[in-house]
């Protein structure tokens, strides 16, 4: 299973069975700047695909829909002649008034009266606008790169750009844990997914999705489309992280001693493949965590190997040193453009791969606690 195991039609699946609808749903409002005649309630179904449940005519301006539903579900509104939607909403309470203006590109409509639709409307603008730093300071390190800047520079830069990463996926995670209502838990978990993927930084991964969907059948025990859903996750939980069995790909870099070691030399033990550098602050502070794992599990045919993305050698020794991390170490200084890093698909670290000993990945995106109890399950 992909470390991003929803999408955006994560949220379709919540689409409700109308043919049992006991309640009403009403949307009324203003469009302004439009020639469109006709304006349509859509509502995601099962299958990932948009339904036209109400339409209605413009009457300068104003308009009213009304559909039946069951329980809550997402929705949008889409005038005639155009295939995208200028509002989402959610049907949190029965009665939902808009006031839209098309020619506003920054905030094309404003929501009255549902507290969902509304902290909908401010994680988009939250994640765009930190989305958008994110991906300037992407770009500038790369450019730094491409113009072969000073390690100092890049490495800031670097920096800089995992400290708004780290920032992105706090506010996510932060969001997701206040949610007071389920599509909108399903709807920011699925929309921070896609944005962490455009961006070529770590998302969510499928032990953490897991938990927030079971967290939100917790919270929403009357919502039955949430419990089906949550009855079809996958059989693991956020500790063990599993994936399916995926061979690991063989690979050789130079050693501490610059004698090259190949990840082969550790078959018949488990091993967990580490992605980390000197520089990168995430990686340090989880040192201690993989540091734990290895004196426990040492002497049980267990190893760690870690592959630095470092680029100046005696930076990655001192770091080796000072965080006692006394396993097999590797890099071919390439920084970013590590061989071993693009086999595995890194794209931000800490990054890791648990490995068996017939050199099978078993598991992926181990951290903090997570390493050691995760290991527990494999090795007795």
């Amino acid at each position: 299973m992909k470390k991003v195991i929803y999408t955006v039609l994560l949220f379709a699946a919540f689409a409700c069975d109308n043919k049992t609808a006991d309640k009403t749903f009403e949307v009324e409002g203003m469009i302004k700047n439009t020639t469109a005649k006709t304006v349509y309630l859509e509502e995601n179904t099962p299958n990932g695909q948009l339904t036209i449940i109400d339409s209605a005519q413009l009457k300068n301006g104003t308009f009213q829909l009304k559909t039946a539903y069951k329980e809550e579900s997402f929705y949008q509104l889409r005038v005639e002649g155009k295939t995208t939607p200028f509002a989402l909403l959610i049907n949190d309470v029965p009665k939902i008034k808009i006031q839209a203006d098309l020619n506003n590109a920054a905030q094309p409509y404003t929501t009255e009266g549902s507290p969902a639709s509304q902290a909908l409307t401010s994680f988009d603008k939250t994640i765009y606008e930190k989305g958008t730093k994110l991906f300037a300071a992407g770009s500038k390190r790369d450019s730094l790169q491409n113009a072969k800047a000073s390690d100092s520079l890049i490495n800031a830069e670097h920096v800089h750009a995992e400290a708004l990463a780290d920032s992105l996926k706090s506010f996510a995670r932060d969001f997701l844990a206040k949610a007071n209502s389920p599509l909108l838990t399903l709807y920011a978990l699925s929309s921070f997914q896609n944005t962490s993927g455009n961006l070529g930084m770590q998302g969510f991964t499928q032990g953490e999705i897991v938990d927030v969907i079971n967290n939100a059948a917790t919270k929403f025990p009357s919502h039955t489309a949430l419990q089906n859903l949550k009855k079809n996750l996958p059989a693991t939980s956020a500790d063990q992280k599993n994936i399916p069995v995926t061979k690991a790909i063989e690979f050789s870099q130079p050693g501490v001693d610059g004698k090259p070691i190949s990840l082969s030399s550790f078959k018949g033990k488990y091993v967990l493949l580490d992605f980390w550098a000197s520089w990168c602050k995430p990686c340090r502070i989880d040192n201690p965590n993989v540091v734990k794992a290895y004196k426990e599990f040492k002497d049980k045919n267990f190893t760690v190997f870690g592959v630095s993305l470092d680029l100046k050698k005696d930076a990655w020794l001192q770091a080796i040193q000072k965080d006692e991390l006394t396993w097999s170490h590797a890099s071919d200084l390439k920084h970013w453009s590590n061989e071993a890093a693009a086999l595995y698909g890194v794209q931000s670290i800490p990054a890791n791969f648990l490995i068996d000993p017939q050199g099978n990945i078993i598991a992926k995106d181990l951290h903090g606690e997570a390493i050691v109890t995760t290991l527990r399950q494999f090795i007795k």
